[in-house]
C-alpha cells in the first residue's frame, strides 16, 4: 500500500484593522515611467480590442484631414477667420436644411407607397402576387393535360424539378 505525503498550512493571523489604516509611503513616478506605463496600456488596449483601436484611429486621422482641409481652405480664400467660420456656418446650415427636406420627403414617399402596397394586397389586386394566368386560361390548361395524359411543363418547384433531373429524389 502506497503512502501519501501529508502536508500542512500554516495559517496566519489575521491584521487588525489599526495595521490596514496606516498609510503607506507611495513612491512618485518619474515622467518616463509614467509615459512607459501608458504606452503599455495602450498596447494591452489594442490587443484586446482591435476593431475599436482601428475605429478610433481611423477617427483621428479623419479628424486630422478635416483640419488640414479647413486650414488649407482658409488660406486659399484670402478671408479672416471670422468671414470664413461665417461662411462655413451659412453653408453647412443650408446644407442640413435641405438634406432635411429631402429625407421628409422621402418618408413620406416611402409611406405612401407602403400604404397603397398594403391596400393592394388586402384587396388581393397587387400585381406581384397576381397570378400571371386567368382562371380560364388555367382551366383549359388542366383539361387538355388531362386529355393527352401529360405532365405540366412548368414545375411546381425548381428546386424539386432540378433535384429530380439528378437523381437525387426518387419517387
Amino acid at each position: 500500500m502506497a503512502t501519501t505525503k501529508k502536508t500542512t498550512t500554516t495559517r496566519r493571523a489575521p491584521r487588525s484593522r489599526a495595521a490596514n489604516t496606516t498609510a503607506k509611503p507611495t513612491a512618485t513616478r518619474t515622467e518616463v515611467e509614467k509615459k512607459t506605463a501608458a504606452a503599455t496600456r495602450a498596447g494591452k488596449a489594442i490587443a484586446k480590442r482591435p476593431v475599436a483601436s482601428a475605429a478610433i484611429a481611423t477617427g483621428l486621422v479623419s479628424g486630422v484631414a478635416a483640419a488640414v482641409a479647413g486650414f488649407l481652405a482658409f488660406k486659399k480664400s484670402g478671408k479672416s477667420f471670422s468671414e470664413f467660420s461665417g461662411d462655413i456656418a451659412t453653408s453647412v446650415k443650408e446644407t442640413a436644411s435641405e438634406t432635411s427636406t429631402k429625407v421628409k420627403d422621402g418618408l413620406a414617399d416611402a409611406g405612401t407607397k407602403a400604404k397603397d402596397r398594403v391596400s393592394k394586397i388586402r384587396d388581393g389586386v397587387d400585381d406581384k402576387f397576381a397570378a400571371k394566368k386567368t382562371q380560364s386560361e388555367i382551366a383549359e390548361e388542366a383539361l387538355t393535360l388531362k386529355e393527352t395524359g401529360k405532365k405540366s411543363n412548368s414545375p411546381i418547384d425548381p428546386v424539386i424539378d432540378d433535384q429530380s433531373k439528378v437523381g437525387s429524389i426518387s419517387y
